[in-house]
């Protein structure tokens, strides 16, 4: 070896063998050094290389005089992986610090191969102190709206953060004195007017269950706000007062009352919906009526169609008679509204923004039973305002076993875009009955329709044929982005949420018109209607449907449909054309039925799950419980459009934002 080499060599050793780093710990001033026992708290040091050099191999290791450090540090853990360069590095270390009150010593050390010239300052102690002391605290939760005279329940809960136990805790609660108790938990008592008191003998960590105490609001609006103050105080001096004191309101409802059954006059459906358009603030329209009738509901019979909602905000709930009176149709609504078969309008017109329809009955009406229609007259609604209409039987008797039907169940003529930038607000419909009605169940001229929940030709109650005259769901021309059964906005992708029963119309179960884009159909059962499950362009079955970007979505094609006796499964494969679409991932939905279609093509009486297909991959295979043999499975085929926030699933939404579903594949049995 050449000599210069070898000095080189013998210096950079030399150096290597004088390298050293002096490594100190101290306890971090935000460390909280006063706590409650039995709990999980972290103490926080600084690790730090005063130099000069890079300290290497670097551990740290933890330790408490009782309790247990939580991580690798219990028993020594690299830290900052091994290398700390000159300058500091913050550590937490979590602690399960014991239920017994008394002082904890928590030792924080660390070590180096790198020399250190100091090591008396390589550990740093703080002592903890657990305090003897419970630490209860308390808190509200009041509904965000509360109509005048109806009942709501106020949750009170109450923890004790301490694993000391706590005794003789009360929790006050005050309130407006004209809030009536209906109801009280075990444990609650109301000692005087606006205020209840809730006791527990004894709470140890964690709490005891909530008080959901009953309340009536008051007949009046007031301050149009209930505010509650609650109070808890123990035996004992509490750890932590400022946390023994909660806060809570519900805004009140400007409330008009419908307390009769006539066509007109004071306390009419006719003149709140009058007193409600002229109203400054949107209020709600509440049912009490305590008129006798021979059937549990109560039937207002209109001559004439009643005036349009026009009034931003309004609520019309048939629901809230059963607040005042009891639940006297388990069945279905407490209110049915009658044109009687010859009344020549709708039986409610909405032409306003965010308004909500729910628990009516609503049938014997010469046009649509509900409908929401926009006109330029009306103030333009900010946003994305959407009318909520659920919980409505439209087109049958308040039991939803005998036909009064609409014309239409329900219409929509609402402004809508083209694509995800220019989309209105849309139309929810949710856990209605729509059957019985002369033609179409939902008549979607224009507008975002999103249908969830809903049976549609049925009855209200079992799969008993009540059909619509015409399409169970007809989507017209404007109905850019509508989803029927789960979407972004209706729920899931489960079968058992959000899919609407569909069965026995007279024509086709969903009709889509042609060049309406990102339509998605999924997880219905939809079977036995007179034509097409789904029919989208209305010209029949269609192999292949236009999306959006005018991307092409094929049906899928089934090959094969067996029972495996080893694995108890049902074994279903097809392919579907994955080219040309512009997307990377198509979800197939399979379906099983009693019966084919008498086209040959697709019925979905019940949902069998789902399975994606990667382009540029067009096969695929899917597994269902059980022996299907004999019965007949079809698929559909949705594409995903991940706009803005949505992207594909396990990171994002799985249907995306917007989608488009194909017509149903030719069923094929299972052999």
């Amino acid at each position: 070896m050449k000599p210069l080499l070898l000095a080189l060599l013998i210096s950079i050793s030399a150096l290597s063998l004088l390298a050293d780093a002096d490594l100190s710990v101290t306890v971090e001033p935000s460390t909280t050094t006063t706590i409650v026992a039995g709990v999980r708290r972290s103490v926080f040091f600084t690790v730090r290389n005063n130099g000069p050099d890079t300290a290497r191999d670097v551990v740290l290791t933890a330790t408490a005089s009782s309790g247990d450090v939580i991580g690798a540090c219990a028993t020594g853990c690299p830290l900052n992986d091994g290398t700390l360069q000159v300058g500091s590095k913050f550590v937490s270390i979590e602690v399960l610090f014991p239920d017994t009150p008394g002082d904890v010593v928590v030792t924080a050390s660390v070590t180096s191969s790198t020399p250190d010239p100091n090591t008396t300052n390589n550990s740093a102690a703080v002592t903890v102190h657990l305090s003897p002391n419970p630490d209860v605290l308390v808190s509200l939760t009041a509904p965000f709206k509360t109509d005048l005279s109806l009942p709501f329940p106020l949750t009170i809960n109450t923890y004790n953060l301490s694993a000391v136990f706590a005794h003789d805790v009360d929790t006050t609660v005050e309130f407006r004195p004209d809030v009536a108790v209906k109801t009280l938990p075990f444990g609650c008592s109301n000692p005087a007017a606006g205020r209840v008191v809730c006791h527990s003998d004894v709470m140890g960590q964690g709490g005891v269950p909530a008080f959901v105490v009953t309340l009536f609001a008051p007949p009046s609006l007031g301050t149009g706000q209930i505010d509650f103050t609650a109070t808890t105080t123990e035996r004992e001096t509490d750890f932590d007062p400022s946390s023994n004191t909660a806060h809570a309101s519900t805004n009140l409802n400007p409330t008009l009352y419908v307390t009769t059954t006539a066509d007109s006059g004071a306390g009419s459906l006719r003149q709140a919906i009058l007193d409600a358009n002229a109203a400054t603030i949107a209020p709600t329209i509440a049912f009490r009526i305590a008129e006798p009738s021979q059937t549990p509901w109560k039937t207002i019979r209109v001559a004439s169609p009643l005036p349009a909602v026009t009034a931003r905000g309004v609520r019309i709930d048939g629901g809230t008679q059963a607040g005042f009176f009891g639940d006297a149709n388990p069945d279905g609504p407490e209110i049915e509204i009658s044109g009687g078969g010859t009344v020549d309008g709708d039986g409610i017109l909405i032409q306003s923004c965010s308004a909500e329809l729910a628990n009516l009955a609503i049938g014997g009406f010469l046009r649509n039973g509900v409908s929401v229609l926009w006109s330029p007259e009306l103030p333009k609604c900010p946003g994305l305002p959407e009318t909520q209409l659920h919980h409505l039987f439209i087109g049958t008797d308040p039991t939803g076993t005998k036909p009064h039907p609409n014309s239409r169940g329900i219409g929509t003529s609402v402004p809508n875009g083209n694509d995800f930038n220019s989309t209105g607000g849309a139309t929810n419909i949710h856990d209605c009955v729509i059957s019985g009605n002369t033609f179409s169940g939902i008549f979607g001229l224009s507008g975002r329709l999103n249908i969830s929940s809903n049976r549609i030709g049925v009855e209200a109650h079992r799969d008993a044929p009540l059909p619509n005259g015409n399409s169970g769901v007809f989507i017209g021309v404007g109905g850019f982005g509508s989803d029927v059964g789960p979407g972004i906005f209706t729920g899931s992708s489960d079968p058992a949420f959000g899919g609407n029963v569909i069965a026995f119309n007279g024509e086709t179960g969903v009709a889509v018109a042609s060049g309406v884009h990102d339509v998605g159909i999924r997880n219905n059962r939809i079977w036995s209607n007179r034509l097409l499950g789904i029919d989208i362009g209305l010209d029949g079955p269609t192999a292949s449907v236009r999306g959006d970007f005018n991307a092409t979505i094929t049906s899928p094609v089934l090959t094969n449909a067996h029972y495996d006796p080893i694995s108890g499964k049902t074994i279903i494969e097809g392919d579907v054309d994955t080219s040309g679409s512009g997307v990377t991932n198509f979800t197939i939905h399979l379906y099983a039925s009693d019966a084919a279609d008498p086209t040959g093509f697709g019925e979905g009486q019940r949902p069998l799950g789902v399975t994606t297909v990667f382009a540029p991959a067009e096969h695929f295979h899917f597994e269902a419980e059980g022996d299907l043999t004999g019965q007949w499975v079809t698929a559909t085929n949705t594409r995903s459009n991940y706009i803005g926030f949505a992207k594909p699933a396990p990171e994002g939404i799985e249907q995306g934002f917007l989608t488009q579903t194909s017509e149903f594949s030719r069923g094929i049995p299972v052999q």
